[in-house]
């Protein structure tokens, strides 16, 4: 248990955020530190440079002039003046028995920087920076040396060093504590969200997160939460309501069923059993268009369907369904409006669309059902219109949802379950279109806008 609390508290973002930013401080302020001691280091040299350049030089006019060399009056400095063929002549005490501090000897008149001989590379004398200067004297050119040994620079060093490792961990700490801090306080509303949603049984999606004041990524983020718990109410609404309308229209034929069967059993000898088939045949049929119904609404939520997008001829859709009317002999059916229409989706369910739609206007219609269509823009609006009772406009959207009829529709024994026109509407929608019943004077007009091919 507390192996997994470990591993959790770690990888929380408010330990990575903090962790992160200690790192990338860290790695600046050593980068700082080491310029700044390069530079220190850099300013010291070059002043050492310059203060023994000047004492070599007095030096050299001293020798040039036949005085004696006088000690050194800068602290951490020596002297020692060679002659050509490399014996010293004079020096400071430090470097008088020593060879010489160097072998290059610059030309006359040029001083320069030279290196320390390889007899002092590794020793313990300390010298850090040589400055050379050679002059004719009335024996012959001779060569002064001025040192200046490290241990001012590396004392500078040492005391720089020293305090950025005093003070660094000090200031990562301090700068840790506060990004501590600060994330804790910016994530805190997250986690009230969080505890919120945690807490949320299934039965309480109508409570919603916190939205936090301003229009940053948190307050964003809550608002997104509480859109997304809205789709989820909708849609365990839509659910419950699906299941309990699907149960009471599942419960008619089959309470039909049962009820034709136990009246035949209990007076077998009096039962018209060719009727009883036909009973039982109607309400087969009459469950097995619910169940497919259902089923394609269920697949349309769940968006499970792989939906083909070809080319589909809508004349010749309304032409097909106005020769099955035909055949059947029951209404007039009038296409002289249907125009060519060619738009791009699934021509199985386009096809279930028209059908739904003219089934809905035979069970409504007196004498006649009229086609048309026409071109608007880049849509295709294609109009079924029956002369039947019509509907009542205030009613006329719902009439799209699930398991809603009109009120024609429940006194006529022909009557659906009321999904037609929703698998009509979800249909309609996936294609990008739109459906509705249009206001006329009398019957009933069902307008449908889908998008045109190209």
């Amino acid at each position: 248990m507390s192996e997994r609390t470990n591993r959790r508290s770690f990888s929380s973002i408010r330990v990575r955020l903090t962790l992160i930013s200690i790192v990338a401080i860290a790695v600046v302020l050593v980068v700082v530190a080491v310029g700044i001691v390069y530079w220190q280091n850099r300013s010291i040299v070059q002043a050492e440079q310059s203060r023994i350049s000047n004492e070599a030089a007095s030096v050299a006019l001293d020798v040039s002039q036949g005085k004696p060399i006088r000690p050194s009056i800068l602290p951490g400095t020596g002297i020692q003046v060679v002659s050509e063929q490399g014996q010293i002549l004079n020096a400071t005490e430090s470097l008088f028995k020593g060879p010489p501090v160097s072998d290059v000897k610059p030309p006359v008149g040029t001083p320069q920087s030279v290196p320390l001989a390889p007899a002092y590379s590794n020793s313990d004398d300390g010298i850090g920076v040589v400055e050379a200067t050679s002059v004719t004297t009335s024996t012959g050119t001779v060569t002064v040396y001025a040192v200046a040994y490290g241990t001012q620079i590396e004392s500078s060093n040492r005391s720089l060093v020293i305090g950025f490792a005093f003070i660094l961990p000090n200031v990562l700490l301090v700068l840790g504590t506060l990004i501590w801090i600060m994330t804790g306080l910016a994530l805190r509303p997250v986690e009230r969200m969080r505890m919120k949603v945690d807490t949320m049984a299934e039965d309480e999606l109508d409570q919603r997160v916190p939205v936090p004041p301003g229009k940053d990524e948190i307050a964003r983020l809550a608002s997104t939460l509480n859109e997304m718990l809205n789709r989820l109410e909708s849609a365990q609404i839509r659910q419950r309501g699906f299941v309990s309308d699907a149960s009471h229209e599942l419960r008619s034929p089959i309470t039909s069923l049962l009820v034709t069967v136990e009246v035949a059993q209990a007076h077998p000898e009096k039962a018209n059993w060719p009727e009883v088939a036909n009973v039982f045949h109607a309400e087969c049929e009459r469950l097995s268009r619910l169940v497919d119904d259902l089923l394609l609404l269920a697949a349309n939520d769940e968006r499970q369907r792989t939906r083909t997008r070809l080319p589909v001829d809508i004349d010749e859709l309304l032409f097909a369904e106005a020769d099955r009317l035909r055949v059947q002999g029951s209404l007039r059916v009038d296409t002289s409006g249907v125009s060519a229409a060619r738009i791009l989706g699934d021509p199985i369910e386009i096809s279930r669309v028209i059908r739904n739609i003219v089934d809905n206007a035979v069970r409504h219609a007196s004498a006649s059902i009229r086609f048309s269509v026409e071109i608007d823009g880049n849509f295709a609006k294609i109009f079924i219109a029956d002369d039947g009772p019509g509907v009542n406009q205030d009613d006329a959207e719902r009439l799209f949802e699930r398991f809603v009829r009109s009120d024609q529709a429940r006194d006529r024994p022909t009557g659906g379950a009321g999904l037609g026109l929703a698998i009509v509407a979800e249909i309609v929608a996936n294609h990008g279109g739109s459906v509705r019943f249009v206001p006329v004077f009398s019957g009933a007009t069902v307008e449908l806008v889908l998008p045109l091919f190209g």
